[in-house]
């Protein structure tokens, strides 16, 4: 009787064994892509905001502004931009361009922002083109 018990029990041991064995390397396969995901975010934010890459355009309609930050929306998709106070703005107007100041911008304009990855991860405007002015 003592034999057919142990029998028993040992593949359900071995089996509990294995599952865990297995568990864990499935863990430490998904911490392991987490960490080089996470160390290739940081070398293309390092990239960005480096002096090399000197800005990136976004382009959108304004969807809100909140403040100084500026949220364009273009194909469904969001972006929020941080606009510092010297940034330069220009408004066209058939052939001529203008320099022409922040309250100017409404929600619906069409906006092309230039702008620089800063080291903190944000994003700075370093110039807006306004492309087109909502009615």
């Amino acid at each position: 009787m003592d034999k057919k018990i142990l029998l028993s029990t040992v593949p359900i041991i071995i089996a509990l064994i294995a599952g865990g064995v297995i568990g864990m390397y499935f863990q430490f396969q998904k911490d392991s892509f987490e960490i080089d995901k996470g160390k290739k975010m940081a070398a293309v934010l390092n990239s960005l905001s480096s002096r090399a890459v000197p800005s990136v355009v976004a382009f959108g309609s304004v969807s809100k502004i909140d403040g100084r930050s500026i949220t364009l929306t273009y194909g469904g998709e969001n972006i929020t931009i941080n606009i510092s106070d010297d940034v330069k703005i220009y408004s066209s107007s058939g052939n001529e361009q203008a320099i022409a100041p922040f309250e100017i911008i409404k929600v619906g304009d069409n906006l092309s922002i230039n702008i620089k990855v800063i080291p903190e991860g944000q994003l700075q405007g370093q110039s807006i083109i306004i492309l087109s002015v909502a009615n």
